[in-house]
């Protein structure tokens, strides 16, 4: 497979404010540490770190705030700069181009549900 067929553009934003982000296609070793990635602030985190924890692992059913950051290449603070419907494009790219890595994910919450 060539490079480029492991990426996609999607812009974001509107008007002059517009960019593009780049979303890649993992490698296994990339979909590991996406999986070990651990968001969690520990149990002295202030209030701001907790609500960031909450909205990382909850704004989205099937991934992650931290996971889209991976397959992005966006920071912390780029994520933060992004809307709803920014993030759902980039999204529907990374699902796109990581068919079996949202489908490992998938079976492994269906694994969790039922211990």
């Amino acid at each position: 497979m060539s490079d480029a067929s492991g990426k996609a553009v999607v812009t974001v934003g509107k008007g002059d404010s517009a960019w593009d982000v780049v979303v890649s296609e993992l490698t296994v070793a990339q979909m590991r540490q996406v999986m070990l990635n651990n968001p969690w602030p520990g149990e002295e985190a202030s209030e701001e770190d907790l609500v960031h924890y909450q909205l990382d692992n909850f704004l989205f059913e099937d991934c992650r705030l931290c996971d889209l950051s991976v397959i992005a290449g966006l920071d912390k603070a780029k994520l933060s700069t992004l809307t709803g419907s920014d993030l759902r494009k980039i999204l529907a790219k990374a699902k796109e181009l990581n068919p079996d890595f949202f489908g490992a994910l998938g079976r492994i919450q269906g694994a969790r549900k039922s211990f």
